[in-house]
């Protein structure tokens, strides 16, 4: 079984200013853990992409309302949680966004992300919790 190593939990206004919390808490991460480029890229871009999509399409950028964001890790994952407070979504429902004629649109492209990055991802609840997982390399052993 692997150790959960560091454990954070916050709680952002629906304000894309939230995200440089998200930012800083990245930061952390990276240096104290000595992510390699990879995973902190994926690190980054997955808390970025699931974070503004909360903000904007969730919680519809109501600054009243909350997302909370649960990171946690282990020897070899990192577990994320976004959660708003909006209506969910259906996550398989969301288009591809390389096939015609969605390459154009810009809607659907930070889940595009999010599944190419994670090695799982998916909703729960009524939609409005998104669950992701990711591998964690480190550059040198810690």
């Amino acid at each position: 079984m692997n150790n959960v190593i560091f454990q954070k939990e916050i709680f952002i206004p629906s304000a894309i200013e939230g995200l440089n919390i998200c930012l800083d808490i990245i930061d952390e991460i990276k240096e104290q853990f000595h992510l390699d480029f990879d995973t902190s890229f994926s690190l980054h871009t997955v808390i970025v992409e699931s974070v503004e999509n909360a903000i904007l399409h969730g919680n519809k950028g109501v600054k009243e309302l909350e997302v909370r964001i649960s990171i946690e890790m282990t020897d070899k994952e990192i577990f994320l949680e976004v959660e708003d407070q909006g209506e969910g979504f259906d996550f398989n429902s969301i288009e591809l966004v390389l096939k015609k004629p969605n390459i154009y649109r810009e809607g659907g492209r930070g889940i595009f992300f999010i599944k190419q990055l994670s090695s799982s991802c998916y909703t729960v609840g009524k939609g409005n919790i998104m669950r992701i997982k990711l591998r964690k390399q480190c550059q040198y052993p810690m």
